[in-house]
């Protein structure tokens, strides 16, 4: 029988979250991924010849599974800003990079068991590195989109702004990790949303209630 090697690759990827998961990204061995996969640690090391190469790939997977689904959401989304439902769309879109449900909340915590081992491998803390850099884009995106739309306040700096919007996502995302009895989803989403319309104060955009 013929092997996919992109399916058995990421049958291992998915193999490394449940171990970082449940015991944390050390315990994600060659053995301890063939054994969680239920596969022979030769067929582990025909894709992967060393742990750390196999924990790079998984977080890169991990990373790649998140970004297709907020690609995905991102084109839904455009279309609700064309009809005039700006405020409401970027809202939309800055939820999905914050751990408001089961699905996120794991890959939030498989994410942080990742972060975790960054000071001992600097593969892993460069990948984390373009992960941020790509969250700061998606602020910064965010905010073109309220300039380009004619919503943002022509007295707001996009570049400060992109960096305050960075930093309250990142508090928010560990606010929900840590405390998640303080703050709830919707709470965050309040918060958030009456942040994007401060952005848009004097200007309002047609369609959007702060108040919704």
């Amino acid at each position: 029988m013929r092997i996919d090697h992109a399916e058995r690759r990421s049958l291992l990827a998915q193999a490394v979250w449940r171990i970082a998961l449940r015991d944390g990204l050390r315990e994600a061995s060659v053995r301890g991924v063939a054994r969680e996969a239920e596969l022979s640690m030769g067929s582990v090391r025909y894709f992967f010849s060393t742990q750390d190469e196999l924990r790079r790939f998984a977080m890169r997977e991990l990373i790649d599974k998140i970004g297709r689904r907020i690609t995905a959401g991102a084109e839904l989304r455009l279309a609700d800003a064309h009809e005039g439902r700006v405020v409401e769309a970027a809202l939309a879109l800055l939820l999905e990079l914050l751990p408001l449900d089961e699905e996120r909340g794991t890959e939030a915590r498989i994410y942080q068991a990742f972060v975790a081992e960054a000071a001992n491998d600097s593969v892993i803390a460069e990948i984390r590195q373009d992960a941020d850099d790509g969250i700061r884009q998606q602020c910064r995106h965010t905010l073109d989109s309220l300039v380009e739309f004619g919503c943002m306040a022509a007295s707001r700096e996009v570049e400060s702004e992109t960096e305050r919007l960075h930093a309250l996502l990142d508090g928010f995302a560990a606010h929900l990790l840590a405390r998640p009895e303080r703050t709830s989803p919707a709470r965050v989403e309040g918060l958030l949303r009456i942040h994007l319309h401060d952005l848009c104060v004097p200007v309002r955009c047609p369609g959007d209630d702060p108040s919704s």
